[in-house]
């Protein structure tokens, strides 16, 4: 195995991070169920674990970072379909893009499901909150330009909709795709859980954005305030 000089100036410790990821993204998608340890994913690097350790202190942490650069990758497909289609913007569209990206990128739901749930407890907070704040800041610029072009929503309703969008795409994952446990959706009794994952989404992400976007006014729900925060005195 050849093994990289140590990165300094900062253009390559991003290629090398960029490195790191792409090595992690590789071994996950030849089993996406068992990911690789940090001695795996430097050897895929070429580099030494180590040095992996100097970007991410734990394997959650990699999968972390590349559901952020999926999550990135996918606000960037929305604004790219605003700017393109301005108010001709249909529900339609949005929700066929949202379908297309999860399509072809087949573990983003699966790594979204794990990065809230049992990855959080081997991600330092300061990353976890770093991911937060990148995802917040991306919904705080999308929101109002949801609501731009669906004037029927409030202020506010534009992130809450793109946030639904999301949970509801990894509930019906976690429901349906047979993926993570095929031998377990096979038994008998569960035929009403053997869904298309795709199918599914469309349907209800469908009935979702018309039920926000294209309602009656007086059917419209009023926008969720933000929860306070614990601790925090009036």
């Amino acid at each position: 195995m050849v093994v990289l000089h140590r990165a300094v100036q900062a253009e390559d410790k991003a290629a090398r991070r960029s490195t790191i990821l792409h090595a992690a993204q590789s071994l996950l998608a030849r089993d996406p169920e068992n990911f690789a340890s940090v001695a795996q994913v430097a050897e895929e690097a070429g580099l030494a674990k180590g040095t992996v350790y100097l970007y991410f202190k734990t394997k959650e942490e990699m999968l972390m970072a590349i559901h952020a650069e999926q999550a990135t990758r996918l606000f960037d497909v929305v604004e790219a379909l605003i700017a393109a289609q301005g108010p001709g913007l249909t529900v339609e569209q949005c929700v066929d893009a949202f379908c297309g990206f999860v399509r072809g990128n087949p573990l983003f739901l699966q790594l979204a499901g794990k990065c809230h749930s049992s990855f959080e407890r081997n991600i330092d907070p300061e990353f976890m909150y770093q991911f937060r704040l990148g995802v917040a800041t991306r919904l705080a610029q999308l929101g109002p330009q949801i609501e731009a072009v669906f004037p029927l929503l409030q202020a506010g309703q534009g992130v809450e909709l793109l946030n639904h969008t999301y949970a509801f795409g990894i509930g019906t994952w976690q429901l349906c795709d047979p993926s993570h446990d095929p031998e377990g959706l096979a038994r008998p009794g569960l035929n009403v859980l053997r869904k298309d994952v795709q199918t599914v989404m469309r349907r209800g992400l469908m009935a979702l954005w018309r039920g926000y976007a294209l309602p009656e006014p007086s059917a419209l729900p009023q926008p969720i305030a933000p929860a306070s925060s614990k601790g925090t005195s009036s």
